[in-house]
């Protein structure tokens, strides 16, 4: 493939992976509403254990497609071009983001704690759910504004 050929994909590939982003923060989000309303969170049955479980596959899978850029299903000719140094500091902002935004989650849970019991579990369930997807609509916005001011 030629170059500008290459430079055309990763582009495409870049704004889809923007857009996933957002979308699959928003869903992870939307599943952990309705999970929490649930009050899985408060149930020690098989259904409640796989939950759980495939709820911490998830935000790992999230922040790993984060970490790396989500392009480890790309080639290798393509990922440099996904990877570019404006990416590398979007993700770098969206990562710090994310430790605030579980600073701030820990810091309310703890000052709600006086107020509202909150079990260890719940709160590190918010604490990660919230660090795992404000980093992801970060980097999406980000990403989204700088291929929209180009």
């Amino acid at each position: 493939m030629s170059e500008v050929g290459l430079i055309d994909k990763a582009e495409r590939l870049a704004k889809r992976r923007a857009r996933m982003f957002a979308v699959l923060a928003v869903f992870f989000l939307g599943l952990q509403a309705v999970y929490l309303s649930n009050g899985a969170l408060h149930e020690n049955t098989p259904l409640a254990r796989f939950k759980i479980g495939a709820w911490a596959v998830n935000a790992a899978l999230l922040l790993i497609a984060l970490a790396t850029g989500g392009g480890f299903l790309q080639g290798r000719d393509v990922r440099p071009l996904l990877n570019d140094e404006t990416t590398l500091a979007h993700r770098r902002i969206a990562i710090a983001w994310g430790f605030w935004t579980m600073m701030a989650t820990g810091f309310g849970l703890y000052f709600l704690s006086p107020f509202e019991e909150v079990t260890v579990r719940e709160a590190l369930h918010m604490v990660v759910t919230f660090g795992t997807a404000a980093p992801l609509l970060v980097f999406s916005y980000l990403e989204r504004r700088a291929y929209r001011d180009a």
